[in-house]
């Protein structure tokens, strides 16, 4: 009897003891600076910019955070119903086309460094004023050969056009429809005719165009695997819907015989709950033999809030995500948007074009990727909701920490072996980006970005 109490007042300590190290313990992240464990991925583009003009003051942000890509959905003269307006026109003859507007808008993303992710599609429409441009093409093939003549445009100076590369071609955005057509913003028709639409574009493209990379279809997202959608109230039977659509699309392009170098995505949920996508993705495009192809995710945006609401917290919550994709092996992705319109899915300007803390995360993030090797954390004592990521190169080592924790700041201790801090970054409290001791503890809703020597 005695060695039982004994046993369990044993018991007891151990488990005080226990907690204790982990509500007390610094959070030691070790970093092996000389073991490359992967290569930094642009994880840290947008979609839509805030101006159209070479030259751009504001664009220059995305210079700087070292961007490589900016998807063109949403940027209407980038359409397909814009370039080509008469679908009745010769396909093959100059005037058919109005490329005037969109050389415009390609010309200031080349201006940036960054390259087009160009969405052969429509951007975001009211269903019953652009009814006729969202119903299946009358003629797949020569919706198809639209597309070809705008790649050579921009990849083959045609029409006298330009000689860009640009490497992303992505077949429409999301797809999924509704019984109630004031929700389709993007497609009016059934599944299978968009099945169709996609199997005949893709195979005619990338027939045409083999060294370029052709994919789609901008999927609504997976709410339903996590039980919530974008606005937290639970998943609907939309929410299932989307995630039905999917598998549908795998089994009809693995019976066709479809080329999809990339498959594209969009969430606008937590980081956690976006990992378990990926892996989600992950899986059902190896089952179905579609294990080589990217997954993109093209629009995300954690948690999107009113402009003049964004606090610092909405920078530490955007940087978390960017750490995770890259921790999680996506191959690239694109916030929605960079814009600096001041609405609900614009997070990386306030006050019409000051960056804002999301800004500096991805500033931060893209000094990684300028690094180019991501280095290997060892015995990552991290919280669930702490995340780091560390890069490596020729012009220096760094790392990267967000705490999404919604109270708790966590104590912080840092291991970089022979390596010792050289600076440390954070956005303050007043959302702005300050250099700063690096300090014992990483505070709530807060992130930073240390160089080290």
């Amino acid at each position: 009897m005695f060695q039982k109490v004994i046993s369990f007042f044993t018991a007891i300590i151990a488990f005080f003891t226990s907690l204790g190290q982990l509500v007390f313990t610094p959070c030691v992240i070790r970093v092996d600076f000389d073991t490359v464990v992967d290569e930094i991925r642009p994880v840290h583009n947008i979609g839509r910019m805030p101006e159209y003009e070479p030259g751009s003051e504001i664009n220059r942000c995305f210079t700087e955070a070292n961007m490589t890509s900016c998807r063109t959905h949403d940027i209407t003269c980038t359409d397909i119903h814009v370039i080509f307006p008469d679908f009745s026109k010769d396909v093959n003859d100059e005037s058919s086309y109005n490329f005037a507007e969109c050389d415009k808008v390609l010309a200031a993303i080349a201006d940036t460094g960054m390259e087009p992710f160009f969405r052969l599609g429509i951007s975001y429409s009211d269903p019953v004023a652009a009814h006729d441009h969202l119903v299946p093409p009358a003629d797949y093939t020569k919706w198809s050969q639209i597309c070809e003549h705008i790649i050579m445009h921009y990849n083959e100076g045609w029409a006298n056009g330009f000689y860009y590369g640009i490497e992303y071609w992505e077949i429409w955005n999301e797809p999924e429809n509704s019984d109630d057509i004031s929700d389709n913003h993007f497609w009016i028709g059934t599944d299978e005719e968009f099945f169709r639409l996609y199997d005949t574009a893709a195979k005619y493209l990338k027939n045409r165009f083999p060294e370029l990379k052709i994919g789609g279809y901008g999927s609504c997202g997976f709410y339903a695997l996590t039980k919530t959608n974008a606005l937290n109230t639970g998943a609907t039977s939309r929410n299932q819907y989307f995630v039905t659509y999917f598998k549908n699309f795998l089994d009809y392009i693995v019976e066709h015989g479809s080329p999809m170098d990339f498959f594209t995505w969009h969430s606008y949920t937590t980081t956690e709950k976006n990992a378990q996508y990926i892996e989600y993705v992950r899986e059902n495009l190896a089952k179905a033999g579609y294990g080589d192809a990217e997954i993109i995710c093209d629009e995300w945006n954690y948690n999107p809030m009113e402009n003049n609401l964004i606090d610092r917290r909405y920078g530490a919550n955007q940087t978390s995500m960017l750490i995770m994709f890259q921790n999680e092996g996506l191959d690239m992705a694109h916030y929605y948007d960079g814009d600096d319109d001041g609405q609900l899915w614009a997070g990386l300007f306030v006050n019409g074009c000051q960056p804002s803390s999301a800004y500096y995360g991805f500033w931060a993030f893209g000094q990684l990727y300028k690094l180019g090797s991501q280095a290997k954390i060892t015995n990552l004592r991290l919280f669930d909701d702490l995340y780091a990521v560390a890069a490596a190169g020729e012009d220096g080592k760094a790392l990267l920490i967000s705490n999404v924790s919604e109270k708790r700041d966590r104590p912080l201790k840092i291991d970089a072996g022979s390596y010792t801090v050289d600076k440390c970054m954070t956005v303050n409290e007043n959302c702005e980006w300050v250099e700063t001791e690096l300090p014992d503890v990483i505070e709530s809703g807060s992130m930073l970005y240390i160089t080290f020597k």
